[in-house]
């Protein structure tokens, strides 16, 4: 499998990678994976990997920067190494949606569940997103104001990004995004992000999706 060129089937891992504007040591990144539904080429991919980081800008404050985006092959590296297995390029975006005064600390998350017609959803993982007055703890959990608003945020990016595009089970685009098994035997479409709430996760957590056995 090849980044240059794709066949219906293949599979694929994005990863858009972002800092604060104050920390630039210290990056997170979140993870997607994606499925061609039919033949393509490399400027398919990284017309994917535009919309997917614009769909993320829209989400972000401007506090966030965007470092760089990667585009590989959803198999383990190979050895000897293969640089036709993946694409990294540099990015220079900020988020959009204006400064975060009151932000919360980088383990508050945005949970957002990546929705499949049948079995378990999968989750996403938004830091830097929330601040400080859009949340409360009326049982001691952090939760959401209004979560409502945060999935017409979600929409509002998904439509202006491109990237509802590539979700549905018979999406617009070549490739289309899939939750897939850590063996690889099991590929299910995303049919929807739907905003679930506020998350803890550990700063040094790599939540990224797994890759075939090597």
């Amino acid at each position: 499998m090849s980044v240059s060129s794709f066949i219906g089937g293949d599979l694929f891992t994005i990863r858009v990678v972002k800092h604060l504007n104050t920390n630039p040591a210290d990056q997170w990144a979140n993870a997607y994976e994606f499925q061609a539904t039919e033949a393509g080429t490399e400027a398919q991919l990284l017309a994917l990997g535009v919309a997917l980081v614009a769909f993320e800008v829209g989400l972000h404050h401007t506090t966030t920067l965007f470092d760089r985006l990667l585009i590989s092959t959803w198999e383990a590296d190979s050895v000897p190494y293969d640089p036709a297995a993946f694409i990294s390029t540099t990015l220079s975006d900020v988020g959009d949606r204006g400064a975060l005064t009151d932000p919360l600390s980088l383990n508050q998350c945005l949970s957002v569940t990546r929705v499949c017609a049948t079995g378990r959803f999968g989750h996403l993982f938004y830091r830097n997103c929330v601040a400080e007055g859009q949340v409360g703890a009326p049982a001691g959990t952090t939760t959401l104001n209004d979560r409502s608003a945060f999935q017409s945020i979600v929409d509002a990016a998904l439509t202006a990004s491109g990237l509802s595009g590539y979700i549905g089970i018979t999406p617009d685009e070549a490739l289309r995004m899939a939750m897939v098994s850590a063996d690889g035997t099991q590929k299910r479409a995303v049919v929807g992000l739907i905003v679930q709430g506020m998350s803890t996760i550990k700063t040094d957590h790599k939540w990224f999706n797994r890759t075939s056995p090597a």
